[in-house]
């Protein structure tokens, strides 16, 4: 099944755009490693600006693979990115806050709330891909390097990670290659992509920029998320912005193909916008949703697997409000041929996890995958046959064979939405969906144990974090 919000007509121009930034504007840096690397590369560099000749970049983008596997430790959870009708959820990275379980307040996370908040999403069927909350209580100076050691010891899942400082690239890949048994095993499969995080406007500071190169280099794949906001880092208009952030992804893919083709790349929409009375930078309906399916759009229009934001809202609980933004913002891209849906289990524009909205976005996900994979037109699902025998004789298809036959395949399951008689939810004490979803949250909070790693993993993981904490 697929949407398009723009015309290819519009693609062209959007990408024409790209080109002319890319060319003309071109993207700062403060990393002369990285200067020095582009200009090795052949593109034109001066007064710590990246110029793209236009020749250079069409070239590279076509080198850049349009899918590839993201795998799992156990091998029954792979990602296949850039597959037709299929889709991913992923968990947000980088909430510094946490809805307690109990008490509902928000609180700063720590290692032991980010762990927790791991295995709940370990156990969900429809989170597919997990990222980090940030903890507060672990050393500034390794705290990526704790977050992936938090990954590879409570889920199986495949993992995302953001590169916030470049530093910590001497000991990343470490904990993930500990995790599988090795560095071979771990580019042969690799179990996460890295994400580096361009400055808007269009600026590859230090920590992105030396990550990017980190990255590649370790033969890992590469995301790109810039996050500029309309009005503020970005232009006013939402076309506008996603022209400026699709040259900052784009910007880096042609980058990473230079230095190694074929290297796979995921483009990470993240065009936010400004509530100008406040200030507040927001992740809410529908902009958010409307601006990740145009740039998912540019993506598939290179080819390459994209990561819009999906599940964001600016609700700060598991209420109404975030129900609808949720849905709103996911299904928007996901319909568009989106490979992953980013910033599940999150609220109040990306800066709180809440684990009633992580059970929430598990069924979101669950519901748009049975959306996005379509329906088969063919002699037995149009059911000519079928209708004949009712009509002839049945009178009614519940006890035609056709009905059986599609019973269990045909219709969308839930997990806890409501759909007993008006009297059977009367009587079971009006229960809203809310509660039901903290319920199950507690229920897997106390209750659910996700796969260890072996002592041998889980030592060499070990060794890697102590290694990135005494090496300040």
């Amino acid at each position: 099944m697929r949407y398009e919000f723009l015309k290819k007509s519009d693609l062209e121009a959007i990408h024409e755009a790209t080109l002319d930034i890319l060319e003309t504007i071109g993207v700062r840096s403060a990393s002369q490693r990285f200067l020095d690397k582009c200009a090795e590369l052949g593109l034109n560099v001066k007064d710590g600006t990246v110029y793209f000749p236009r020749d250079i970049v069409d070239d590279a983008l076509k080198k850049a693979p349009s899918q590839f596997t993201l795998y799992s430790r156990d091998g029954k959870h792979d990602a296949e990115l850039g597959v037709e009708g299929k889709v991913y959820s992923q968990t947000c990275i980088g909430s510094p806050f946490i809805n307690d379980i109990e008490t509902g307040k928000r609180k700063l996370v720590t290692y032991k709330d980010l762990e927790d908040h791991i295995r709940v999403c370990d156990a969900l069927n429809d989170i597919d891909i997990i990222s980090a909350i940030f903890p507060k209580d672990v050393p500034e100076h390794a705290a990526v390097t704790y977050e992936t050691a938090a990954q590879v010891k409570n889920t199986t899942k495949p993992l995302h990670i953001c590169i916030e400082s470049d530093h910590e690239m001497k000991y990343i890949p470490n904990v993930l290659a500990g995790a599988v048994g090795g560095m071979d095993k771990l580019i042969e499969k690799p179990i996460a992509y890295l994400q580096v995080s361009p400055i808007s406007p269009l600026d590859y500071a230090v920590g992105p920029a030396n990550g990017l190169l980190d990255t590649v280099e370790a033969n890992l794949p590469l995301g790109i998320i810039p996050c500029p906001m309309m009005g503020a880092t970005g232009p006013m208009t939402m076309i506008g912005s996603v022209a400026m952030h699709n040259a900052e992804m784009v910007a880096g893919v042609v980058v990473a193909q230079l230095m190694r083709p074929g290297i796979p790349c995921v483009m990470s929409p993240r065009v936010t916008f400004i509530d100008m009375r406040t200030a507040v930078g927001l992740w809410a309906a529908p902009e958010m949703g409307m601006a990740g399916h145009c740039s998912m759009q540019m993506a598939n229009y290179y080819g390459i697997p994209s990561e819009p934001t999906g599940f964001s809202c600016s609700s700060k609980i598991c209420d109404e409000q975030a129900g609808f933004e949720r849905m709103y913002n996911a299904l928007i891209p996901a319909i568009g041929g989106a490979s992953i849906l980013g910033t599940a289990c999150s609220g109040d524009n990306a800066l709180i996890a809440d684990y009633a909205v992580t059970v929430l976005d598990d069924e979101i996900s669950s519901m748009i995958k049975h959306t996005v994979k379509g329906k088969e037109v063919n002699t037995d699902t149009l059911a000519v046959e079928a209708i004949r025998e009712v009509v002839n004789g049945e009178r009614n298809f519940l006890g035609n064979e056709h009905t059986f036959r599609y019973l269990r395949s045909e219709l969308w399951e839930p997990n806890l939405c409501e759909r007993a008689t008006y009297e059977a939810w009367d009587a079971n004490g009006r229960i809203t969906y809310g509660e039901k979803a903290l319920a199950k949250a507690k229920d897997l909070y106390y209750n659910y144990k996700s796969e260890p790693l072996c002592e041998e993993y889980a030592a060499a993981v070990d060794a890697a974090v102590k290694d990135a904490v005494d090496r300040k």
